[in-house]
């Protein structure tokens, strides 16, 4: 049986605001927390396949990966007849999966980069209003 326990934390996405005011030793903790999880999947030769900011989950200040629903082995997309599927989140897809080749590990690591690069554009702009103002 798999218990399931809340993230009253909410996810990555809905605590970008939270974020900012936190230490940077605390931003590199989540990061880490982020990195690990990420391995933890790799190491088991699966691919996420839908890594974004929502997909990350906060819980008692440590940040957990969710929504496996699409995380397959890596030859599940070596397959000739998964090549052109696309799945996740426009923004986090790899360039190279939008060009019809196949989710990789590779890939994720891209949406891992592109969550990190959403939140350096949200702290630009919230700094850019804040010196505006």
């Amino acid at each position: 049986m798999i218990i399931m326990n809340y993230a009253e934390g909410g996810s990555l996405r809905k605590n970008l605001q939270n974020m900012v005011e936190d230490k940077w030793i605390i931003k590199l903790r989540k990061l880490q927390d982020i990195i690990s999880g990420l391995k933890v999947i790799h190491l088991q030769k699966l691919i996420h396949c839908d890594f974004h900011h929502g997909n990350i989950l906060n819980k008692q200040y440590i940040l957990f990966i969710s929504d496996l629903g699409l995380c397959k082995p890596m030859e599940y997309y070596q397959s000739t007849s998964k090549k052109d599927d696309i799945y996740g989140v426009l923004p986090f897809v790899a360039p190279e999966v939008l060009r019809g080749k196949p989710y990789t590990l590779a890939s994720d690591i891209y949406s891992f980069s592109m969550n990190l690069h959403l939140k350096f554009l949200y702290l630009m702009i919230k700094l850019m209003i804040f010196i505006l103002l």
